[in-house]
């Protein structure tokens, strides 16, 4: 039921006592300085999935979400201690399914979330929302949300129709498999072909659409977002930097074709220097995505780029 479209009148008054203890909250990951939390597509395809699960097993509404490489975002209608629980649900599910591929205890374990609530008032919650939804612009992967895939920015006022197959016809097993999840839920949500849940199929997105009206009142937002300020000077000019996947894709046949190795550990000095020197000649990353990507301490890779 979309309770946050209905009158108090419409609810009841169990329902009504219910709705009054929720509230807005934006909850957001630390940042990861030498790792990833998402390395490849199957990684952000199995993060999608847990979104809506966490949701599902915390009784939470999802406003918006984006998942970066090393961060994640949400906003969601909740109470306050439903949305500390989505949190973690959200964190083991993800710390397992990591811990299985790559052998790595604990990924989420010390990655604080903050859990903040978020005003209704003075636009506060649309603003928030707007800084979710811009951050692959504000980090320069590409030019409009709508072409991110790891989220939800192409979800409103959108006038393609949804396709894709229900959850709801799929076998257990074939649940399990593409929802990366021991549990299997029973629920309309829409799986796309590329094997993840669409997001408009469990998102608020008709609250959203709601809380701005129009699409033209949401791009006034995206474009005026703190996310978005550091880019309207040379809009027309920005040119998208190569995502962490791309570097890791380098990285990874450097490390083969190169060095005949495979971890940053087994290299030598010099061999990092020159593996640093590459990355950089390549495909240009400041110093701080390089060293989320190569694993590497700040402090490290700094030492290293000086002697270059």
């Amino acid at each position: 039921m979309n309770v946050l479209c209905l009158s108090p009148a419409a609810m009841g008054p169990e329902m009504v006592r219910r709705c009054s203890m929720r509230k807005f909250y934006f909850l957001s990951s630390s940042h990861l300085e030498d790792k990833l939390l998402f390395q490849d597509d199957e990684d952000y395809k199995a993060g999608m999935n847990y979104v809506a699960i966490a949701a599902l097993r915390a009784g939470v509404e999802v406003l918006v979400f984006v998942l970066m490489s090393n961060h994640v975002h949400f906003i969601l209608w909740a109470r306050d201690a439903d949305a500390r629980i989505f949190s973690e649900i959200f964190k083991r599910l993800y710390s397992g399914y990591y811990r299985k591929k790559y052998g790595i205890d604990h990924l989420l374990r010390r990655n604080n979330v903050d859990c903040r609530e978020v005003p209704v008032r003075d636009e506060k919650l649309m603003r928030a929302i707007a800084y979710v939804i811009m951050n692959p612009v504000a980090a320069n992967i590409c030019l409009s949300p709508t072409t991110y895939r790891w989220g939800c920015g192409a979800s409103f006022f959108s006038s393609r129709p949804l396709k894709g197959k229900s959850l709801s016809s799929m076998s257990v097993r074939e649940k399990m498999r593409f929802l990366h999840s021991k549990q299997a839920p029973d629920v309309g949500w829409l799986l796309c072909d590329e094997g993840y849940i669409l997001p408009e199929s469990f998102i608020r997105k008709d609250f959203v659409e709601s809380l701005f009206g129009t699409a033209k009142r949401l791009n006034f937002f995206l474009i005026n977002s703190a996310k978005a300020k550091k880019a309207t000077d040379t809009w027309e000019h920005i040119q998208p930097s190569f995502q962490d996947q791309t570097l890791i894709y380098v990285m990874r046949d450097i490390y083969s074709s190169v060095f005949r190795k495979s971890r940053w550990e087994e290299l030598s000095i010099s061999e990092k220097e020159r593996l640093v020197y590459e990355m950089r000649r390549r495909l240009g990353p400041d110093p701080v995505q390089l060293s989320r990507v190569l694993g590497v301490r700040p402090d490290e890779l700094s030492e290293i780029i000086s002697r270059l």
